[in-house]
């Protein structure tokens, strides 16, 4: 589509959608009918992100005209906190651990049409994926540590990007009380406030080692000596969104670096959204945020570079099939 094309298309799109809305506010009278305001809502944003998917601009390339869509339907969409914060992101990033908390603990918003939009938001299927990536990661770290050598006085796990620690939160809740003592922790995070999130979430269900926390740039720690020396020795290594935002090269970097800081007999688990998620015409358009996406075969391709010996790759996904995962497992020295 054509430059000129595109604009007018897109400011086609906006006005409609606000049109739509416009009309079901008053055939709900004030959204007060939940079940028809839902209806209305979901049909009006579906219609519209089919539109703007017709103008085959994806990733920065629909940017300047998602900030034009939003000058003419921002002031009925930011009633949506969800979807609001994804956009505006007042921690400085997409994703930051106060939408991720709400996104795992499905809240939404007590006003009428932002409640709409909040439940839009959650049956997105990315964030399906991501709370489906919760539990398949606190499940795995519960079996890692079920299986683990008792004889060992701990089991150290580490998360890189750890947010909210929910999936941690989660696994600890399915270990006996023991089995916790045994836990030793440590989170790294680019933001202070999300590590501190995690510290009063973990609170009582820690009672063993202590819970280490490193505030770093985790996009430097494959190019900072002595930055990656938190994650030495780790039993159990998870990244599980930080991917999605790194080129190839640093990717790479990083897979290197968890790699040679995985103990004998040590497991990396690392995330990375696949292309064919259904959500990221919703994510862009609506929210400004943007992924890197990778295939099966991209994310065998980034262990190969990194130096991953290829039988100890395997590629998986969530239960919905939207997130991979690079999981690979040290041989015991």
């Amino acid at each position: 589509m054509q430059p000129h094309a595109a604009h007018r298309y897109v400011r086609e799109a906006a006005e409609r959608l606000v049109a739509d809305l416009t009309r079901g506010e008053r055939l709900t009278s004030g959204w007060s009918d939940e079940p028809l305001s839902f209806a209305l809502v979901q049909t009006a944003l579906d219609q519209c992100l089919a539109r703007l998917t017709e103008t085959g601009l994806w990733g920065r390339d629909n940017q300047p005209l998602s900030n034009e869509f939003w000058a003419i339907a921002g002031s009925i969409l930011e009633c949506g906190p969800m979807q609001l914060r994804a956009r505006t992101k007042p921690r400085g990033y997409a994703g930051d651990h106060e939408l991720f908390a709400w996104i795992c603990d499905g809240l939404h918003t007590p006003h009428p049409l932002g409640r709409q939009f909040d439940r839009y938001f959650q049956q997105q299927a990315a964030v399906e994926s991501v709370r489906a990536r919760t539990d398949q990661i606190a499940t795995a770290i519960a079996a890692r540590l079920l299986m683990a050598d008792r004889e060992l006085p701990s089991f150290r796990l580490a998360s890189v990007g750890s947010g909210p620690a929910i999936d941690i939160e989660r696994a600890a809740k399915l270990l006996s009380e023991p089995l916790r003592r045994r836990l030793a922790v440590t989170l790294l995070d680019v933001d202070a406030e999300s590590l501190e999130h995690a510290r009063r979430r973990l609170a009582g269900w820690l009672p063993g080692e202590p819970l280490v926390l490193v505030r770093d740039n985790l996009f430097r720690l494959a190019d900072k000596p002595g930055a990656a020396a938190p994650l030495a020795g780790a039993d159990m290594l998870v990244c599980a969104g930080l991917f999605d935002y790194l080129a190839d090269e640093p990717a790479t970097a990083l897979l290197r670096l968890f790699w040679r800081q995985l103990a004998p007999g040590g497991m990396l688990l690392v995330g990375n959204f696949a292309p064919h998620c259904p959500t990221r015409a919703y994510m862009e358009w609506i929210g400004n945020w943007y992924l890197i996406y990778r295939t099966a075969a991209d994310l065998t391709r980034l262990a190969e570079q990194a130096g991953i010996p290829a039988p100890r790759v395997r590629i998986g996904a969530e239960r919905l099939g939207n997130d991979l995962f690079v999981s690979a497992t040290k041989v015991d020295s």
